[in-house]
C-alpha cells in the first residue's frame, strides 16, 4: 500500500465504498472490504498529515521573505 499516491488510494476507497453502499455481498467480502477500507483511510490521513507538515514549514523570516525549511517529522517517519 506505501506505494499508492494519495489519488490512488483514495480511489479504491471510493471503489470500496461503492461496493459497500451497493449491498449484496457475502458477510465475509464486505468484512474483507470494509477492513481493507480502514487501512486505506488510514493510509490517507497519513499522507494529508506529512503533506501538511510540509506546508507548515513554509515561513516568513523577519524581512518579510519566504522561507521553504525541510521537512523533518517530529515522529521520524
Amino acid at each position: 500500500m506505501e506505494s499508492l499516491s494519495f489519488e490512488e488510494a483514495y480511489r479504491k476507497l471510493e471503489d470500496i465504498v461503492r461496493k459497500l453502499e451497493a449491498g449484496g455481498l457475502p458477510l465475509e467480502e464486505s468484512i474483507a472490504l470494509y477492513e481493507e477500507g480502514m487501512k486505506l483511510v488510514r493510509y490517507c490521513e497519513e499522507l494529508l498529515e506529512k503533506a501538511e507538515l510540509r506546508i507548515r514549514q513554509i515561513r516568513l523570516d523577519q524581512g518579510g521573505n519566504w522561507l521553504l525549511l525541510p521537512f523533518e517529522p517530529e515522529d521520524g517517519r
